[in-house]
């Protein structure tokens, strides 16, 4: 198994010689993250976001935790959701990784769905989830939109998309309304930074965030990433997607756009840090991110469910304990979510 990710990676860095050589139709030279083909980190130089075959290699044959037996969740069923919604009560429910359902004054809305056995090209390989989702894909309330951060194999699923498809609104980070198109779905509203737009009394904001996209062995940064503000009559809510850490774009969203009510943020994925840094932020920064974009409450999410990168399972939640001591926080300000458990907000 590992040796054929390997092989997959292998060949995307010999193949990144060659993924310069499409245009970005969507270019304006005057946006910061735009380049002539694709998107840019606008606080990353090329160096640290262009990693060297010789990184990958190394970063690969760095020893990862074992996975834990599958991890029994106590489902959550569609009658306990329906009953919530009836008495008009808003609420989060984690459903793994960074999937998310929120009921907000009356409006559903689901985050980078995923509820795959493995985020992979294929079913056959790749990572498998530990942990089951919190709720089966056919016990969700008809949802009135979800928004994607980015097209990576864990926030992007080519199986959830096609069985939810056209029965909701999909927002997406520009260049991936295409992707969409080609596998059959057409409910789609392909966004910039910075642009917003209404939909069914949703007010729905592409922000920034700090990491890259790929898909494919040929092509990287050819789709724009992003975060996302999300307001329902006097509730703002802000989906982090993936993201690294810069003391700039974080502390604007929270001028520009916070106060949040509430905040879904990554706490997992972070390590190694030489390698991941840039990206994948820990949860010390994750901490910093709460109290730059002004969340008055915030969630962990992004871990607990499958093994992407080196740092022990449990090590989230440890260190997320840790920054809320040092940033003089308690486990109401920023928590870490657990599966099954409905928050109310």
């Amino acid at each position: 198994m590992k040796i054929t990710i390997l092989t997959f990676l292998i060949i995307s860095m010999f193949t990144i010689l060659f993924s310069k050589n499409y245009s970005n139709e969507y270019f304006d030279k005057s946006k910061e993250h735009h380049t002539p083909h694709g998107f840019t980190n606008p606080f990353l130089s090329d160096g640290l976001q262009n990693k060297n075959f010789y990184d990958l290699i190394k970063m690969m044959r760095e020893k990862r935790p074992d996975k834990p037996k599958k991890i029994k969740v106590e489902e959550i069923s569609s009658s306990e959701i329906e009953d919530l919604i009836k008495k008009g009560e808003n609420f989060y429910l984690w459903i793994g990784h960074s999937t998310a359902f929120l009921h907000i004054n009356g409006k559903n809305i689901l985050t980078d769905p995923i509820f795959s056995d493995r985020c992979s090209p294929s079913q056959l390989f790749g990572p498998k989830r530990y942990s089951e989702p919190s709720i089966s894909i056919n016990s969700l309330p008809k949802i009135d939109l979800i928004v994607i951060s980015h097209n990576h194999y864990d926030h992007l699923d080519y199986h959830t998309v096609k069985l939810i498809g056209d029965s909701t609104f999909w927002f997406v980070p520009l260049g991936l309304k295409k992707w969409f198109n080609d596998n059959g779905v057409k409910n789609v509203i392909e966004m910039d930074w910075f642009e917003s737009y209404d939909y069914g009394g949703i007010k729905v904001d592409c922000l920034p965030s700090q990491h890259w996209s790929k898909r494919t062995a040929f092509k990287s940064f050819d789709t724009l990433w992003a975060s996302w503000s999300i307001k329902v009559e006097d509730f703002k809510f802000w989906f982090a997607g993936d993201t690294g850490y810069n003391d700039e774009q974080f502390k604007s969203i929270g001028r520009d756009y916070g106060p949040f009510d509430f905040a879904a943020i990554p706490i997992g994925a972070y390590e190694p840090r030489w390698f991941m840094k840039d990206f994948h932020i820990n949860p010390d920064e994750a901490v910093q991110i709460h109290l730059d974009v002004l969340s008055k409450k915030s969630v962990g999410i992004h871990y607990g469910t499958f093994i992407l990168t080196t740092e022990p399972i449990d090590d989230p939640i440890k260190k997320l304990d840790i920054a809320r001591q040092k940033y003089g926080l308690d486990i109401n300000d920023f928590s870490d979510s657990k599966l099954g458990k409905i928050i109310k907000l």
